[in-house]
């Protein structure tokens, strides 16, 4: 509706019994309304009314109420009924946790000064989304005693909560979503790794000293600006992780044990059981605090690896090195084996300014592109082999880039970027990375819409797979 000049909901509305749905939101100065007792009237909306301090009588067919952003302090019971959906975000006055009926599944309590939960929560059996993000009076955990089948997201980012109860993680058996970033929370219970449906993992700013092992299940996991953050215990997942693994302002990890076992998860699947032994008792000095060793066999889906890091030292086993913002390589003889290319960014600050940032919610994404030339080998430009990898799609390299306080480094692995470089064999290629000016929303803006990307200095590795033959993979 958002009417800003309404102060008051005429007492025939309640007269209008076939009424279903009522949008009173952004009515700003509004504070009072009849009683609504329709028996038709499902969903009402009252949102962001400041002067709205009481919760209407409604009817208890009520399935959809909004009321975020508004002054109420509680929400009676009797106006709970058959609710399905209840929206309180925001609203700071409310200090005790509503008294909500078993088909409730969606609630949001974002914002409030809500205290506690109750144990009861345990029996919403339909309860599919809980947010209490933002409650920062809201320091423990009810014990939980009975599987909650059917909750799938929990949001308890910037609360109080120091401490995940083993007894949650035992029994929230269908959870998808865990939202613990600014939290007070130090560690995490090691029966997380049996959260077998757990898919997003959000950790950051946290004082979090160690990664325990996690679930196979996990895509997602956000663990930038933990500065207490020293060790990772298990990385099984790394190749399957859609966002990869932010490290970013992480100064007190241990790096060694991450880039080794990034170096084992690109060549585990096609080594020999022999030489895959022998790489690990080579790189044991780096797998002391890591527990589970990567499955050999296993593919990497998503056909990318990526993670960043603080520091500036590329690892030692990208062979190829350049200083800035280029670098060219030769390819071998044999390139038609080549399985998938790694690249090493070690990035200058400051970052890109603001509007060559994507901003999205709360995270700016640098999205870092490169384009690859093949020189001949005479040693003239083959222009019908000239193409640009970026056109391929945009790739997102990490998160929140702009908010890094040091030197960084990401690291990623490709796997499609050969199938073009394979044909090559013995040519010269330059590859020079960039990225795209570009709006707020994403759109390129000005002239020159492409710019170098500022590196200090960049690897490259290559990665061959003898099993490939060269009849069977030349374009």
């Amino acid at each position: 509706m958002a009417c800003s000049s309404l102060t008051e909901v005429p007492s025939s509305l309640q007269y209008l019994d076939k009424l279903e749905e009522l949008d009173l939101g952004f009515c700003y100065n509004l504070r009072s309304f009849p009683v609504l007792d329709s028996k038709v009237l499902s969903v009402l909306l009252i949102s962001r009314c400041l002067d709205v301090t009481m919760c209407p009588t409604i009817s208890q067919n009520m399935k959809w109420l909004q009321l975020e952003e508004t002054s109420i302090k509680e929400v009676p019971q009797s106006v709970t009924g058959k609710l399905e959906l209840l929206f309180l975000d925001g609203c700071s006055e409310m200090t005790k946790f509503p008294e909500i009926s078993e088909d409730i599944r969606t609630l949001y309590l974002s914002g409030t000064a809500i205290k506690e939960v109750p144990s009861s929560i345990q029996f919403l059996t339909r309860l599919y989304v809980l947010d209490m993000s933002g409650c920062s009076k809201l320091e423990t955990l009810p014990e939980i005693t009975v599987p909650m089948k059917s909750l799938q997201h929990l949001y308890l980012s910037k609360t109080g909560i120091k401490e995940v109860p083993s007894s949650l993680i035992k029994h929230m058996i269908s959870l998808i979503t865990l939202n613990l970033d600014g939290t007070p929370i130090k560690e995490l219970p090691l029966s997380i790794k049996d959260m077998v449906c757990l898919e997003d993992l959000t950790l950051h700013g946290t004082p979090i000293k160690a990664l325990p092992e996690l679930p196979p299940s996990l895509r997602n996991l956000s663990t930038h600006d933990s500065a207490s953050l020293k060790t990772v215990i298990s990385i099984i997942n790394i190749g399957r992780l859609w966002f990869g693994l932010d490290f970013s302002n992480c100064f007190k990890l241990d790096q060694k044990p991450l880039i080794a076992a990034m170096l084992l998860k690109i060549q585990v699947s096609l080594l020999t059981p022999s030489i895959f032994l022998l790489s690990l008792l080579l790189a044991s000095s780096h797998f002391r605090n890591v527990t589970s060793v990567l499955q050999s066999g296993e593919e990497i889906p998503l056909g990318r690896i990526q993670m960043v890091l603080p520091g500036s030292e590329i690892p030692e086993w990208f062979g190829d090195k350049g200083i800035g913002s280029s670098l060219t390589i030769q390819l071998p003889s044999n390139s038609h084996q080549l399985k998938g290319i790694a690249f090493c960014l070690v990035f200058l600050l400051p970052l890109p300014s603001h509007d060559m940032l994507y901003e999205f919610v709360d995270r700016s994404y640098v999205h870092v592109y490169f384009d690859y030339h093949v020189k001949s080998k005479n040693g003239e430009h083959d222009g019908d082999d000239e193409g640009v990898f970026a056109s391929q799609g945009s790739r997102a390299l990490s998160l929140n880039l702009k908010t890094c306080d040091s030197d960084h480094m990401i690291l990623r692995y490709e796997l499609e970027l050969v199938n073009h470089l394979r044909q090559y064999s013995g040519n010269e290629v330059t590859l020079k990375f960039h990225h795209h000016e570009v709006d707020n929303r994403g759109g390129k803006v000005g002239h020159e819409i492409q710019k170098p990307f500022k590196l200090k200095n960049c690897g490259v590795y290559l990665h061959f797979d003898e099993n490939l033959l060269a009849d069977t993979d030349l374009p």
